[in-house]
């Protein structure tokens, strides 16, 4: 099949999926709800307030779950009443299997250990910052990604891959053509100050020389858990909270899903965290319909590397400059 019809059929996916899953006042209420979130995130600081000091502390492994669980049945409820479908709020499903997925993202992004590991010996404080960095970022794959994979291949036995990890790689060309026409937006979007001043994650001015590598090895790891990250992230997203719930929400595991995408990127750019919403919603589409995450992939790896090396570009401007 050509590009030309892979791309038609790809965007007749995502009509046909809108045209039967939208409900104004089920989408509306999300739009107020992760529209509040924002607010109260950036407008009043609430990040910075109220979830970055937990975060340092020893008290968001277990807060920020009850968190989380809170936005995700705060959209997925109403969005059943709604449409008055009791059968899923019936279901014991719907109250444990979502809030255990949930449960185990959030304690793996919240947890502390890291501040207190690789400290003392003979590291110095590149080396402590450089293992921290990248053990926070590889971190999903031990702590995420292989429990997932542990329960799926136990209990969701029927579903290919781990939670769309698999071999159907429908539409791919499609995926890899629209990320290059992102291209242009991606490098607009790098001269904003916010992007300016969260990219790059890679500080080679802060990381050379990291362990008594060369420039390119510790390049090279950073990197590699950096990119990682990004396959954790489609496994939990697109994965786990689209496909693995489908058995039990079908396409309304999409809508929940793309408002809380949204609230894991507190902390970040305005602008990245509001194009979550959409980017996020498109792409559980896309695993709703495809049964696989490689679109979310792709767009992950590519979007992230283009922001790293555009951040890069600035940065090495800057430097230069002074």
């Amino acid at each position: 099949m050509n590009l030309g019809k892979d791309l038609k059929h790809l965007f007749h996916e995502i009509i046909d999926f809108v045209r039967e899953d939208f409900n104004p006042w089920a989408y509306g209420w999300a739009i107020v709800f992760v529209a509040l979130l924002v607010v109260l995130s950036y407008a009043f600081h609430g990040y910075e307030r109220f979830l970055l000091p937990m975060y340092r502390s020893n008290t968001a492994w277990y807060i920020m779950p009850l968190l989380y669980i809170a936005v995700w049945y705060m959209v997925a409820v109403p969005n059943l009443l709604i449409r008055k479908e009791y059968d899923t709020l019936r279901d014991w499903r719907f109250w444990v299997k979502p809030a255990a997925f949930i449960a185990l993202m959030a304690v793996a992004i919240s947890y502390c250990l890291p501040y207190q590991w690789f400290r003392g010996g003979t590291l110095t404080n590149v080396d402590t910052y450089f293992l921290r960095t990248c053990w926070i970022y590889f971190d999903g794959i031990v702590l995420v990604v292989l429990p997932l994979a542990i329960f799926k291949y136990i209990f969701d036995k029927e579903i290919k891959g781990i939670y769309g990890l698999c071999s159907n790689k429908q539409y791919l060309n499609v995926y890899l053509i629209a990320l290059l026409c992102l291209l242009p937006f991606v490098a607009a979007a790098s001269f904003l100050p916010d992007f300016q001043s969260y990219y790059p994650r890679f500080r080679p001015d802060y990381m050379g020389g990291a362990l008594g590598m060369p420039m390119w090895a510790v390049t090279t790891v950073f990197e590699t858990s950096y990119g990682l990250d990004f396959i954790t992230t489609e496994v939990f997203f697109r994965g786990a909270m689209v496909i693995g719930l489908a058995s039990i929400l079908g396409p309304r595991a999409v809508l929940p899903m793309a408002v809380f995408y949204c609230t894991v990127h507190f902390g970040k750019p305005c602008l990245e965290s509001v194009s979550a919403i959409f980017g996020g919603y498109i792409l559980g589409i896309l695993a709703n319909r495809t049964r696989h995450i490689w679109g979310g992939v792709c767009a992950h790896l590519g979007i992230a590397f283009m922001m790293e090396i555009m951040g890069l570009i600035h940065l090495f401007a800057r430097m230069a400059a002074q």
